[in-house]
């Protein structure tokens, strides 16, 4: 009988052939032989697959009775070793939450950033003008041009009004030290002008304060104008006792400076405006300091100060 004939075809003959021997499978077996020994061939293969299975079970019920430590069930510290194990914002952070338990929410003011915002749910919208502060090269930028345009038709209605226009903030005082600067290298009717336009300022624009301020840093930049203006010392005194005449400067202004001033162009200018505010009869005296004012007041006005 030939091999094929022996093992058989499927997997009944891959089964015999690995149970059967050499001495078995070269062996030439009648037909009840052979079929009585592939019976015993399948019994012990089903006997093998049982004990198979019933060892795999028992390790499974091995693995399910092995008690969980207490505690650590549902333990949330990290493994990392990261962390107290707490859950986050004491429960209430979680994606999809609400809020922790009790939370109260009160009203928020709609963002103009969401997307779902709409302006016009929002009521009267109102909008304001927001002016920025003037810095230094700005309030030159500013004023100058301001200034010689008024020395040019003299209405300080007008200045009034463009300087309220602007956010002076901290150089409210430069506005009168821009002006004076101006006026030291104009004309005489400059002068005018610009001691009538400080004048005008007290009260609706600036602070008599400011106008102290600016006289303050002007006195100590002395050195510095004489280069351009030589008289500055003597016309810079003569500004001063006619803003303190005129109620722009505090009365005790000169009180100040007195035995406080090393700079010889800066005493200069103060005794200059201290001789002329001791002068009889000053506020007529004052407004002709510039040799131009009485012909440009009004007849009220004069008769006023008068």
């Amino acid at each position: 009988m030939s091999n094929s004939a022996v093992m058989g075809p499927g997997e009944d003959g891959a089964l015999d052939e690995e149970e059967m021997s050499e001495e078995e499978v070269s062996r030439d077996w009648t037909p009840q032989e052979k079929a009585l020994h592939e019976a015993k061939v399948k019994a012990r293969a089903k006997y093998r697959v049982r004990r198979t299975s019933s060892r795999d079970s028992e390790s499974t019920e091995t693995i399910a009775e092995t008690p969980i430590p207490q505690g650590k069930s549902h333990d949330r510290k990290s493994r990392m070793g990261k962390g107290r194990g707490l859950p986050k914002k004491g429960g209430a952070g979680g994606k999809g939450v609400w809020g922790a338990l009790g939370q109260v929410y009160t009203y928020q003011e709609p963002d103009v950033q969401d997307p779902n915002y709409d302006e016009s749910a929002q009521g009267k919208t109102v909008y304001h003008k927001v002016v920025p502060e003037l810095d230094e090269v700005g309030l030159q930028h500013n004023v100058q041009p301001m200034v010689r345009e008024y020395f040019e038709h003299g209405d300080t209605e007008e200045v009034i009004a463009l300087l309220k226009e602007l956010n002076l903030g901290k150089q409210s005082s430069g506005v009168p030290r821009v002006a004076v600067s101006l006026a030291l290298e104009g004309k005489a009717s400059h002068r005018e002008l610009t001691s009538r336009l400080l004048s005008d300022l007290v009260g609706k624009v600036l602070s008599e304060e400011h106008i102290a301020e600016a006289f303050d840093r002007m006195l100590s930049e002395l050195p510095d104008l004489i280069l351009d203006t030589p008289e500055a010392p003597q016309m810079l005194g003569q500004f001063i006792a006619r803003a303190v005449a005129d109620h722009a400067l505090p009365l005790n202004f000169l009180d100040r400076y007195k035995g406080r001033v090393d700079c010889d162009h800066a005493r200069a200018a103060v005794d200059r405006a201290a001789v002329l505010l001791r002068i009889k009869r000053e506020i007529i005296r004052l407004d002709n300091v510039w040799g131009v004012g009485g012909g440009q007041r009004p007849v009220k006005h004069l008769i006023k100060e008068g």
